[in-house]
């Protein structure tokens, strides 16, 4: 069981880094809409981000626990009136977006990740999403080292109903084994029973007096 806790935990540190340092950005997309602007990450995972906005025209995401890949793009669809989008690598696993472009500060931010559909994040959101998947893997370990503890109680009880199965088959092999031993004559059984004896001597005469008269 200890053995399984520390595998488990070893996962879980191995997962935590890997949302940490295996998480890259591949794609930034600047898209018009009627009510303001859609900002799309394309990344393996989702995030955490926080949104600083400078002016109406610009401002900045803080993405943590990403980093840019590097054949990384950017793309502009239906905005005209969109200057730069610039993708800074600030260290530790974090970008900083830049974004310049006519009312700005009113966007949404969406992740567009392999695993999932286009979801639409907030700064609580998402840095809940990230704790809750940790939480939910803890508790996925939690069940399945339960399901082994009790797989391997079943293997246990039905082991020991073997032994007890077979340690009552030998006793009865040995209870029969002793009856068998009490109720098999012995080889001079005839010479130490009296009325055998008896019947012998008798026997032996009369075979004499046959024998003498002839």
């Amino acid at each position: 069981m200890k053995k399984l806790i520390l595998l488990f935990t070893t996962l879980l540190i191995t997962t935590s880094a890997v949302f940490a340092g295996d998480n890259y950005l591949n794609t930034v997309i600047l898209e018009g809409t009627d009510s303001g602007y859609n900002i799309i990450l394309r990344t393996d995972e989702i995030a955490s981000v926080k949104k600083t906005i400078t002016s109406s025209n610009k401002l900045t995401l803080d993405v943590k626990g990403v980093t840019s890949a590097d054949s990384m793009s950017t793309l502009y669809k239906n905005t005209s009136q969109a200057n730069t989008v610039i993708v800074e690598n600030a260290g530790n696993n974090s970008l900083k977006i830049h974004i310049q472009a006519k009312d700005i500060a009113n966007s949404n931010i969406i992740f567009d990740t392999p695993a999932s559909a286009p979801v639409v994040v907030t700064d609580s959101v998402s840095h809940n999403t990230i704790v809750w998947s940790i939480v939910a893997f803890v508790v996925l370990c939690g069940l399945f080292a339960r399901t082994l503890n009790i797989k391997e109680d079943s293997e246990s009880i039905i082991q020991e109903a073997i032994n007890k199965d077979m340690r009552d088959r030998e006793i009865e092999m040995y209870k029969n084994y002793r009856k068998e031993l009490l109720t098999i004559p012995s080889i001079d059984y005839k010479i130490k029973n009296p009325r055998v004896q008896e019947t012998i001597r008798r026997a032996d005469t009369i075979r004499h007096l046959q024998r003498n008269a002839k």
